[in-house]
């Protein structure tokens, strides 16, 4: 019976029905229809559609090439064309497809448009890459089992088998193609020698080749075989319900050993120089002991045999028994260790080392006993002990410091003189890094120290300054060792003793070297002075003098009082340069007593003794001297007051003097300037206007003075561990640098 539905209904029945994308293209290339699947894989409505062309949908602008050439025109021959593509769908999301493209022709013949039908691809893709990733996960699984794994079909052919089973079988591997039969694959490793067992004659092999194929068609349980001179397999096989027979090979060559070696360490333990014990841990009887133990406690192997350690402990009662087992007992620990007197069978005692162990060998369980004597380690350990404390002491006491130090300085052990003088316990620095303990200043050449130090070079001194928990800065000599392992640093030990008196007196020393290196130039130019500035007047009094004596021999007076009066100048200037040189050595050579003071308190002074040279000059003082600084208070005054003076002398006659003074402290030194706006001082003479009695103008008429006051600021400035030089970048004027330290200098000695 037939359906009264029109060719035309049933077409479009299966066009709106039909579960993959149909598109119709007409000649023009644009979508005329689309159905309700091409609606929801591509995301368009079928009104959008009739909007598109084939072109916007192919990923690829060369894929629309090739597809628009090979139909149109539409007179070509192509009927048909069936390929995959990858298409765009509205979000633009990739969409894999397989097109089945055919023209549409009328009933003459003649090509009116194109009918396309996508199936999209992307389950069978993701199921292709699922069963892929599923494969290498079988591979991977397969290759990491340590046992050989093989699989034959129904007929008995190869499978596979991991790398392993081939590994099992070296002589055979050749053989072990997917699809060759298990009785090829045995023939083959017989014809090798790959199954010692099976004998050397074709009668014995054959017999063993066929009892073989008999287990592995009708596997009844595990069976052991050899497979190489020292090597043995356990072989499971088991029959799927698809007639699949999958086999597993562990190396079981071990087990074959296991009574043999079983045997031997009996024998081991038996002659081992430790008791050895084995107790029955219900009963804590003893079920076997060893020939050490049994002669130590003077029992044979029959009378020690179900004793228990209440027959062979001093002190132990069956309670306390109870409380030292009750944790192996009760399966909280599998091992214990513990010290205990034993007695011997004729009531002399003796003191163990024991060690308990649980065992379990799947009956009941047992306690295994391995005991010491170690009545003679415990007096060596007592005579230790004794030893350490002694040197324990004897470093808790030592003045010196001593310390132990991870190669990174986190401290791990201090004696009580380092935690004294830190002001902190023990407990508190242990675990923190020495370098917290030493000034800022001084811990980048400590680090430098350290890092030196190397196996061939393991140990030097340093000496270090230490702040101590009052404040006071203290020297210390430290010898650091740096304990080296395999050429990698393990610990440093260090100990440092207080060399501060040292040091002062090296400084001390050193102060009163410098000062006798000054002392002896001063005497050299003294020397010189003598020789030469003393003389010169004195052989002018002596000339005078002779031209006296010379006149009133021949009666002639008139120019005596002339030579009377170039004596008496030239005895006055003697007499001058004798007290200059006086002064000079008493205040060159005083002995400085640093006191902390302000500089501008000293300027005022210096300026002040000059009151009446100032008014007269009309000196003028603009000071910028708000500083501390700690130097010898007189000897200070003495130093601005001869800089003052003789900016007053060497002034710009034409104009009043002005001397400004600026002070900066610029870390431990304190920088002074004095500048002023008189005649200035030739840059060549800027070293020998400090020397003594160094004068730069010849007319004393002009600049008075005796030389010796640049001579004197520098050697008070020298006395206090600083200097004074001439600025000789300044133009107009002169300008003096005084540099001090900024903290005390030790007095020198006289």
């Amino acid at each position: 019976m037939s359906l009264p539905v029109s060719p035309e209904s049933l077409l479009n029945a299966l066009y709106e029905t039909h579960p993959d994308p149909v598109l119709i293209i007409n000649a023009e290339r644009k979508f005329i229809a689309s159905n309700a699947a091409a609606s929801k894989v591509f995301g368009y409505s079928e009104e959008e559609f009739l909007e598109l062309g084939p072109a916007q949908f192919y990923q690829s602008a060369e894929d629309a090439r090739e597809m628009a050439e090979a139909f149109y025109p539409l007179d070509k021959e192509i009927k048909r064309v069936h390929r995959r593509f990858n298409f765009l769908r509205r979000d633009k999301s990739v969409i894999p497809v397989e097109l089945t493209a055919n023209t549409i022709k009328d009933a003459d013949g003649k090509a009116l448009g194109l009918v396309a039908i996508l199936r999209d691809l992307s389950e069978t893709i993701e199921a292709q890459a699922e069963r892929l990733r599923a494969e290498t996960i079988l591979n991977a699984a397969l290759a990491s089992i340590s046992e050989g794994f093989v699989v034959f079909d129904e007929k008995d052919r190869l499978v596979l088998c991991n790398d392993a089973y081939r590994e099992i079988y070296p002589l055979t591997a050749p053989a072990m193609k997917v699809g060759a039969t298990f009785e090829s694959i045995l023939r083959y490793g017989l014809a090798k020698g790959q199954y010692p067992e099976a004998g050397d004659t074709a009668d014995s092999q054959e017999a063993w080749l066929q009892e073989r194929l008999a287990k592995h068609r009708n596997p009844d349980g595990p069976i052991i075989q050899q497979a190489g001179p020292d090597r043995w397999l356990q072989i499971d096989e088991r029959v799927t319900d698809e007639n699949y027979r999958v086999g597993l090979r562990t190396d079981v060559s071990a087990l074959r050993w296991i009574k043999s070696e079983a045997e031997q360490f009996g024998l081991i333990i038996e002659g081992v120089g430790q008791e050895v014990f084995l107790f029955d841990l219900a009963t804590t009887g003893v079920i076997s002991a060893n020939k050490h133990a049994r002669d130590n406690l003077q029992y044979s192997m029959e009378e020690i045999r179900g004793m228990t350690p209440l027959d062979f402990t001093v002190g132990m009662t069956r309670e306390r028994l109870a409380a030292k087992v009750a944790p192996l007992v009760s399966g909280e620990t599998k091992v214990l260790n513990f010290d205990t007197e034993r007695r011997r069978k004729d009531g002399s005692s003796y003191m163990c080392r024991v060690r308990l162990e649980r065992m379990e060998d799947g009956g009941a369980p047992m306690l295994v006993a391995f005991a010491e004597d170690i009545t003679e380690r415990l007096e060596i350990e007592r005579a230790l002990e004794r030893k350490q404390h002694e040197f324990e002491t004897l470093v808790q006491n030592l003045p010196d410091f001593i310390t132990r130090a991870k190669p990174d300085t986190t401290l791990t052990y201090i004696n009580a003189n380092y935690a004294r003088f830190i002001g902190q316990r023990a407990e508190d620095i242990v675990g923190r890094k020495f370098l917290e303990f030493i000034p800022e200043g001084e811990q980048k050449d400590l680090v430098e120290h350290l890092q030196s130090l190397s196996p061939d070079n393991p140990i030097e001194t340093s000496e270090q300054l230490m702040v101590g928990p009052a404040g006071e800065k203290l020297w210390y000599l430290w010898s650091n060792l740096m304990v080296f392992e395999d050429g990698k640093p393990l610990e440093l030990v260090s100990v440092g003793r207080d060399i501060t008196e040292i040091h002062e007196a090296q400084n001390r020393i050193a102060t009163q070297s410098r000062e006798l290196e000054l002392r002896n130039t001063a005497l050299e130019q003294f020397s010189g002075i003598v020789s030469h500035d003393l003389k010169a007047p004195l052989r002018q009094i002596r000339l005078f003098s002779d031209m006296i004596a010379e006149d009133i021999s021949v009666g002639r007076h008139d120019d005596l009082e002339m030579f009377s009066g170039y004596i008496s100048e030239r005895s006055e200037a003697l007499e001058q340069m004798v007290s200059n040189l006086l002064e000079y050595s008493q205040l060159a050579y005083q002995a400085i007593n640093p006191e902390r003071f302000l500089l501008s308190e000293v300027i005022a002074v210096a300026w002040d003794n000059l009151a009446a040279i100032a008014a007269e000059s009309g000196g003028r003082l603009i000071p910028d001297t708000d500083i501390e600084i700690e130097a010898d208070w007189t000897l200070t005054i003495q130093l601005f007051q001869n800089l003052f003076a003789n900016s007053m002398k060497y002034r710009d006659k034409n104009k009043p003097a002005v001397i400004r003074v600026s002070a900066l402290r610029e870390h431990d030194i304190v920088r002074i300037a004095v500048e002023d706006n008189g005649i200035g001082i030739d840059p060549a003479e800027s070293e020998r206007i400090f020397g003594v009695f160094q004068r730069l103008h010849s007319d004393e008429k002009l600049y008075s003075g005796s030389g010796i006051g640049l001579a004197l600021c520098r050697r008070i400035a020298e006395s206090h561990g600083g200097r004074i030089v001439l600025d000789t970048s300044v133009q107009k004027g002169a300008r003096f640098v005084v540099t001090l330290p900024a903290k005390p200098v030790p007095a020198a000695s006289e």
